[in-house]
């Protein structure tokens, strides 16, 4: 009787969690799904229990279903996947590095902020909710990063890119107002780059969906290649950090980086989700990323560094590049 009842449960919990699971991959066509795809690796470690369990109760059948649907969370997660193999091609490639952080509007440590971007020496830096107050991060940085631009978003502060490279030709820069989105042109390698920096909403209910909408005509206009990095408050698999991926010719640096934490009113447990990425072009490969620390902000950072590849050298390079090595944590 009491194998029946646990039987019971547990395929009652698989039946909503699958359904959640295979729910989400209707993101293209209803927001609400992209925000349940937000939480897809949760749900598909869920989905895996269930099927131990249901294995270990010796419901083979049940057992099966949730091992298939948790196969496909796991396809479904493929953009996380680290890639092997890229830290070959770093001597032949000049190397750029870049910090990406949301600095949190009630950051109270800005010198803390200014103190771990300098021990890290990045080429570029990309910043969310700089204020009136997180904003003396950028005054420390004045030296070291002189090329500037900063964007007014919305209550919780504006979007920044800083850079130690020059500024290309013409000083090309731009800011969508409003819209959580700056660019700047700067010279990396020899050749002219735009460095971005974006916040988007929450997802739906919230206004994340019309926001992309609005924001894709600028993303297409920047000037390629594009390296495009911030608080996306998406998954790196979602249909959200997707459409922007295709409006600005990148892709999501491989890796699952999980760097804010979901909490309930000060309830623990909190819930790890990676919603800070770095977006990259398709000559500029991903030689490490990883998770730094976040002073006085909920976030963690990004911390890459990146190798560029020029024309169709890249595809080559990468593709005659040994296996073996991780790229991406």
């Amino acid at each position: 009787m009491f194998g029946t009842f646990c039987r019971v449960i547990v395929s009652i919990a698989a039946a909503f969690t699958g359904f959640f699971i295979l729910f989400s991959f209707l993101a293209p066509w209803y927001p609400m799904a992209d925000s349940v795809a937000h939480f897809r690796f949760h749900l598909t470690a869920i989905m895996l229990l269930t099927a131990v369990l249901l294995a270990v109760l010796r419901d083979w059948r049940h057992a099966g279903l949730s091992l298939s649907v948790s196969a496909a969370g796991i396809a479904g997660m493929a953009p996380a996947f680290p890639v092997w193999g890229n830290a070959a091609i770093a001597g032949a490639a000049p190397t750029i590095s870049a910090v990406q952080l949301n600095l949190s509007f009630r950051n109270a440590t800005p010198e803390a902020v200014a103190a771990f971007v300098r021990r890290e020496r990045a080429d570029i830096v990309t910043l969310q909710e700089v204020t009136a107050r997180t904003g003396r991060v950028m005054e420390l940085l004045k030296e070291d990063y002189p090329n500037r631009v900063l964007c007014p978003f919305a209550r919780v502060g504006g979007v920044a890119v800083l850079s130690r490279l020059p500024k290309a030709p013409g000083a090309a820069q731009g800011c969508v107002e409003g819209q959580g989105l700056a660019w700047m042109r700067v010279m990396a390698g020899g050749r002219a780059v735009s460095v971005a920096s974006l916040h988007l909403h929450w997802p739906y209910p919230f206004r994340q969906d019309r926001q992309i909408g609005e924001l894709e005509n600028h993303l297409r206009d920047i000037p390629r290649p594009v390296i495009l990095a911030g608080d996306f408050n998406a998954a790196p698999w979602s249909h959200a950090v997707g459409r922007i991926a295709a409006a600005t010719d990148t892709s999501v640096a491989d890796g699952l980086r999980f760097s804010f934490d979901i909490g309930f009113r000060g309830w623990w447990p909190t819930i790890p989700v990676p919603i800070d990425h770095i977006l990259l072009p398709e000559d500029l490969a991903p030689l490490n990323v990883t998770l730094g620390p976040g002073p006085g902000s909920d976030h963690r950072s990004v911390i890459a560094r990146l190798a560029l590849l020029a024309g169709p050298a890249a595809a080559q390079a990468l593709a005659a590049a040994p296996r073996g090595t991780a790229t991406a944590n």
